[in-house]
């Protein structure tokens, strides 16, 4: 079994490596045991950096969550990887230099789309802007800091956050070197607000002994964490890329569960949106004309998931999707999907036995049976809604809850399909949403 021993020497010899700082660039890290024969010249070397809790010095080794991610992913394609660590701006210039492999984590970008390949998401942060609790009220009123308004605002250095401001046309940011900084100044003052991970705020607030009360968090947006893969390495082997993300959901990526207030504001303001969707006469006179003739053998479904699934992957659709595609329950979703101000990134219907029958878009598969959503279809309960915790969709780069309802036949009282609105948290849950 092939495995990758993290350390913080060029050459590993045991023991623990001396602290290092954060704009300190680490030796290289090397691979301990042998991969498989036939993917040896595969090796790649990752730029990294400090940025925990995902990637931090662990009694001087290197570790965090996304180095157990990445080191399980790799083992499981058996493809050897080294480690270097320096500050995130060397690390990018390293990749795009063609110097590194690739580097992580980082946000999806645009400008890193240009010379890189993004992997999906190893983990999913939630960024939030953090001030003191004792601003002044014209202050506290305010939702968050606009561009060009004149507040102090943070981040940290060469942080995925800093790179995002600069793009919005926030200016004259203050950049600080760490989290634990960051927060300390945002305490005393010195800063109005703060954009940062919310639990590496949390992690930081605590280490410093400081209540919650002294600050004011508020929402801003939802950011995928990725390998970013240059450009010259993909091509070079244009397999690896697909087999990690193959494997990465094997690996334990972080959940994102839903806040209590995030909860809310889906109960209060989007399930209705769906429920109405749900009990229309469009829509249900749509469901009623693709409905097929009932249940397909375990085998036929069988193949049709699997065509489905493997077309799908390659970004085409099997011939079946391509027939629910075409008929007018999708033609209907997609209707309602574009009337919905981004705040929709998806829309199906699959009927009482888990087919999927309309879709505004590509579905990952077709038999909906083996999801938590086809419950919708057995409860007797008509009023029970099923409002899933958030997800990464690769396929738009989107942050989903999905809301599941059932469609209930108005002449009979029965349960004809159920609905499952992917619901674009990142649109939706924004305070001027």
């Amino acid at each position: 079994m092939f495995a990758l021993a993290i350390g913080l020497s060029g050459v590993l010899q045991g023991g623990a490596a001396s602290p290092v700082s954060a704009d300190e660039t680490f030796p290289l890290l090397t691979e301990q045991g042998q991969a498989p024969v036939d993917n040896q010249d595969s090796f790649l070397i990752l730029q990294t950096n400090l940025h925990p809790p995902y990637q931090e010095l662990q009694n001087g080794t290197l570790g965090g969550y996304s180095i157990a991610v990445l080191n399980c992913a790799f083992e499981r394609i058996g493809v050897g990887y080294g480690l270097a660590v320096a500050p995130r701006q060397r690390n990018r210039e390293m990749v795009q230099s063609g110097r590194s492999d690739g580097f992580f984590l980082a946000r999806i970008s645009e400008f890193m789309d240009e010379y890189a390949v993004a992997s999906k998401p190893l983990a999913l942060e939630k960024w939030v802007w953090v001030s003191p609790s004792t601003l002044t009220s014209s202050t506290q009123a305010k939702q968050a800091p606009k561009p060009n308004e004149y507040s102090t605002i943070g981040a940290i250095l060469g942080s995925n956050e800093a790179e995002w401001l600069a793009e919005q046309g926030y200016g004259d940011v203050v950049r600080v070197p760490s989290i634990a900084s960051l927060v300390g100044q945002v305490a005393m003052g010195r800063v109005d607000f703060a954009l940062v991970d919310k639990h590496s705020f949390e992690i930081a607030r605590n280490e410093l002994d400081l209540g919650a009360e002294k600050f004011r968090v508020q929402f801003e947006r939802y950011a995928p964490l990725v390998v970013y893969f240059s450009k010259r390495y993909v091509e070079q082997f244009p397999n690896l890329l697909s087999d990690l993300n193959g494997v990465l959901e094997f690996c334990e990526t972080k959940p994102m569960h839903l806040e209590p207030w995030e909860r809310d504001a889906i109960e209060r303001v989007q399930l209705p949106m769906v429920r109405q969707l749900a009990k229309s006469a469009d829509l249900i006179g749509n469901v009623r004309a693709v409905l097929g003739d009932g249940r397909l053998s375990a085998d036929h479904k069988r193949l049709i998931d699997e065509e489905w699934i493997a077309m799908g992957r390659l970004g085409q659709a099997s011939a079946r999707a391509r027939e629910v595609l075409d008929n007018v329950l999708s033609d209907y979703l997609r209707g309602f999907q574009a009337s919905s101000a981004g705040q929709v990134a998806e829309a199906f219907v699959f009927d009482i036995y888990g087919q999927t029958v309309g879709m505004s878009r590509l579905t990952s598969d077709f038999d909906q049976s083996d999801e938590p959503q086809y419950q919708m279809a057995e409860y007797i309960n008509r009023d029970h809604a099923l409002i899933a915790d958030i997800r990464f969709d690769a396929s738009t780069r989107s942050f989903l809850s999905q809301i599941t309802v059932p469609i209930i036949d108005p002449e009979n009282g029965r349960i004809l399909a159920a609905l499952t609105v992917g619901l674009d948290v990142s649109a939706a849950l924004r305070p001027e949403s």
